[in-house]
C-alpha cells in the first residue's frame, strides 16, 4: 500500500522536520517504559515464586496433619472460607493495578471436643489461601502490565520501523528536490539575462 503523496515545498519539509524531532525525542522514552514494563514483570514473577515456595513449605508443615484428618474425618475446610479480598489501587510502572492487602475469612467456631491441632490446621489454611488470593492478584498485575508491554513495543517499532524513517527520508527526498528547483530557477535566470543582454546590443 502506497504512503501519502510528499509535498516538495518548504512547508512540508518544516512539517517533516518536526515529525522527526518529535518522534527522535519520544523514542527514548517508551524505550525506557519498555525497559521498566519488563523489569518489573519479572520482579513480580520472581514474588509469585516466593510466595509458591512459601506455599509448599506450608504443604510439607501439614503432611503429619493430613494423615490424622483423614483418620479422624475432620473437613478443615469447613471451618474456614473467604469472606472478601481486599485490595487497593495503585500504579505499577504507569499502570493501574490492585495491589494485595489482605483476605477476610468466615472462621466457624471449633467445638471444645475438637483435637487441639484443629485451630493449628485452621490458622494454616489460612496462611494458604493469604499467598494464594497474594499470588491471584500479582498474575492479574502481570496480565494488565504484558498488556502495556505490548502496546509500548508496538509505539516503539512505530517509531523506528516508520515515522523517522519515513520522516528522513521525506526531508531528503524534499531537500533534493527543492535544491533541484532552486538550481534550475538560477540556470534559467542566467540564460534570460544572456538572450537579453544579446537583444540589447543587436
Amino acid at each position: 500500500m502506497a504512503g501519502p503523496k510528499i509535498k516538495y515545498t518548504k512547508t512540508e519539509r518544516a512539517r517533516q522536520q518536526k515529525i522527526l524531532k518529535v518522534s527522535l525525542r519520544m523514542l527514548p522514552l517508551f524505550e525506557a517504559m519498555e525497559k521498566s514494563l519488563m523489569v518489573t514483570i519479572n520482579s513480580i514473577n520472581e514474588a509469585i515464586e516466593r510466595l509458591r515456595y512459601a506455599i509448599e513449605e506450608n504443604k510439607a508443615q501439614s503432611e503429619p496433619w493430613i494423615a490424622v484428618l483423614n483418620d479422624q474425618w475432620v473437613e478443615i475446610g469447613s471451618f474456614i472460607s473467604i469472606k472478601k479480598i481486599k485490595t487497593k489501587p495503585v500504579d505499577v510502572a504507569g499502570v493501574r493495578v490492585q495491589q494485595y492487602e489482605s483476605v477476610d475469612f468466615d472462621v466457624a467456631p471449633v467445638n471444645d471436643d475438637m483435637p487441639l491441632w484443629v485451630d493449628d490446621a485452621i490458622d494454616l489454611m489460612q496462611d494458604q489461601l493469604q499467598l494464594i488470593a497474594e499470588i491471584q492478584c500479582l498474575q492479574k498485575q502481570i496480565e494488565l502490565l504484558e498488556e502495556e508491554l505490548l502496546e509500548v513495543r508496538a509505539r516503539v517499532k512505530l517509531f523506528e520501523n516508520r515515522r523517522i524513517p519515513n520522516a528522513k527520508k521525506a526531508i531528503r527526498k524534499i531537500s533534493q528536490k527543492l535544491q533541484d528547483d532552486e538550481r534550475l530557477m538560477i540556470a534559467t535566470s542566467k540564460v534570460m539575462k544572456t538572450k537579453k543582454a544579446k537583444e540589447e546590443k543587436a
